[in-house]
């Protein structure tokens, strides 16, 4: 599995938030300066973000963005199938019809067991673990938390 930059960015932006939890709207061109993205890209990676019931937007002056929920509720997982959706490393992880040889193939079985590796991974790591860990792991660069 390969995430884009779509992903990328998305859980980066994600993190911030998780980091700045109960603090408030964070508007976006504070996210897109801290995490190093394109503003204007982390738009609409917010935008899907919203969509998918992750995060809550407020306009104007005071506007900005804040996670729906605690981070210690919105896993990894929640973050990349709503901005990747199926990740399985091949098509025949999700749909064995789609090949013939699928129903024989060992190949098929490992990726399987890759795919079932990852998305219980991304399941059970949460928003607020991955902040904790970007600020343990830069306690000196002052609320920047890169993933």
């Amino acid at each position: 599995m390969r995430l884009t930059m779509k992903g990328d960015y998305g859980l980066r932006a994600m993190v911030d938030l998780a980091a700045h939890f109960g603090q408030g709207p964070v508007p976006s061109a504070d996210i897109a300066t801290r995490q190093q993205v394109p503003e204007h890209f982390l738009d609409q990676v917010l935008i899907l973000l919203r969509r998918a019931g992750l995060l809550k937007s407020l306009r104007g002056p005071q506007g900005g963005h804040m996670l729906a929920r605690s981070p210690a509720l919105i896993s990894m997982g929640d973050v990349i199938n709503a901005l990747e959706g199926p990740t399985a490393p091949i098509e025949c992880v999700p749909t064995p019809s789609w090949c013939q040889l699928s129903p024989g193939c060992g190949f098929r079985d490992i990726l399987v067991q890759v795919d079932d590796f990852a998305r219980n991974l991304f399941a059970s790591t949460t928003l607020e673990q991955l902040a904790h860990r970007h600020r343990v792991a830069t306690p000196d660069r002052d609320a920047m938390y890169y993933i």
